[in-house]
């Protein structure tokens, strides 16, 4: 299976595309993973180095984070038991290295799939659902990028609802009220809906979205004056890896492709 990861250089603003090409099975982790990277500039792929950080593993449906240059993913220490220890891995676009990110220790226990990282405030921010089934959640800050003393949780919160909530998508900005921003967190619910959550009055707001609910995915965007046609244009020279370059993978995964876009 593979994740990729997209994000730009930062003082050159070449878009790169990093793909990670682990094997099939998660406790196969003594295997080093194929790492290849994609430049918008060279209209080319090519093979990295071994910089991957051992022992680590990211799911092929993790989400992802852009912050600060890196590309940032939840991924698991398959070493660790009971059960895998949850930490962040990222990828500086600028060196093209690996790095690991230690998460809070009040997040140190909890289960991978129960966390999520985004980009909020042009900060790094993990979501977690703190009690499958409660509909409880708690968000974490790094204040400082890449300084694990900076975590501070921004708050945690109950959805009071008669239906089960799947998982937190996003948070994001909805305005403001007198000199401070009130956000709002996107979740999926078990029926497959689209529901806000204003986490300054508590209300919930069906956007009356539908679909399957773990398709969905939210990301953040910024305005620009760039033009999306001129860049869709340069899209279509992308020029994929044959697949023949994976034959020695035991198993590849194509993540859902659904998404929805949210400030």
């Amino acid at each position: 299976m593979f994740v990729l990861g997209f994000g730009a250089h930062p003082t050159t603003h070449d878009y790169k595309v990093v793909r990670i090409v682990h094997q099939k099975y998660p406790y196969e982790h003594e295997f080093q993973p194929l790492v290849e990277l994609y430049t918008q500039g060279t209209e080319s792929w090519r093979q990295l180095g071994s910089t991957f950080p051992p022992y680590c593993f990211i799911e092929y449906e993790a989400s992802q984070a852009f912050v600060s240059g890196a590309v940032n993913w939840i991924a698991t220490d398959p070493r660790v038991s009971p059960g895998y220890r949850p930490l962040i891995v990222s990828f500086d676009m600028r060196a093209e290295t690996f790095s690991v990110l230690m998460l809070p220790p009040a997040l140190a226990d909890e289960k991978p799939a129960s966390l999520s990282v985004k980009l909020f405030r042009e900060s790094l921010v993990v979501l977690c659902e703190q009690q499958t089934g409660n509909n409880a959640y708690c968000i974490w800050v790094m204040k400082e990028y890449g300084v694990p003393e900076s975590w501070t949780k921004l708050f945690s919160f109950k959805v009071n609802l008669p239906i089960e909530l799947d998982r937190a998508l996003g948070v994001g900005e909805i305005g403001k009220v007198l000199l401070s921003t009130r956000d709002e967190l996107l979740l999926s619910s078990g029926d497959n809906r689209l529901l806000s959550y204003d986490t300054v009055t508590k209300a919930v707001t069906d956007t009356k979205i539908r679909g399957c609910s773990s398709g969905f995915r939210v990301e953040p965007f910024m305005e620009t004056l760039v033009s999306v046609e001129n860049q869709a244009s340069r899209a279509l020279k992308f020029k994929p890896l044959p697949i023949a370059d994976l034959e020695h993978v035991n198993c590849i995964k194509h993540a859902p492709t659904s998404f929805v876009l949210s400030a």
